[in-house]
């Protein structure tokens, strides 16, 4: 079986707008953008129809890219992962600190135990800015735990802001 393809998410923005009916002010989510109005028209949503829906506040970009940049940083000066490109140092830091990883113990006949970790997504739409900012922290910790003892997650933050722009 395949996996449903995931629709782009809508963008909306929340407005202070004059119910037509009552002409009070009322709190409306509107579409942000044209693109957004466009897509909802595609979708064939029209003015009263009601939706289930989920809000979420989209993710810093910003918090993205630094996150990348401690991946690339890890792939310049931590032995093993040269060559590296930063999503993969960062799933592979995950994988390991087991910070948002999904653990499994599996029984094997004659072998025992095995555990199995599978790292969570990071993708914009499952994970929101609180528990991004929580992985981030627990990745830096998983650094200085393991890799830089001497170091703690402010000078890592300080090494990541004086790297050249290259993040990928």
């Amino acid at each position: 079986m395949s996996k449903r393809k995931r629709s782009r998410p809508l963008y909306l923005q929340a407005r202070r707008l004059i119910d037509p009916r009552s002409g009070e002010e009322i709190n409306a989510w509107v579409a942000r953008t044209d693109i957004d109005y466009a897509m909802m028209r595609s979708r064939g949503y029209k003015i009263g129809d009601v939706v289930r829906a989920e809000f979420k506040k989209p993710r810093s970009t910003g918090q993205h890219y630094r996150a990348h940049a401690l991946g690339q940083l890890v792939a310049k000066h931590i032995e093993g992962f040269e060559g590296w490109d930063a999503h993969d140092v960062l799933k592979e830091l995950q994988r390991d600190s087991g910070v948002y990883c999904d653990i499994h113990n599996l029984e094997v006949p004659g072998e025992g135990v095995l555990r199995l970790t599978k790292a969570q997504s990071l993708n914009y739409d499952e994970m929101d800015e609180v528990e991004f900012q929580e992985f981030f922290r627990g990745i830096c910790r998983h650094i200085c735990a393991k890799y830089w003892p001497n170091c703690n997650q402010e000078q890592i933050e300080a090494m990541i802001q004086i790297m050249p722009g290259e993040v990928a």
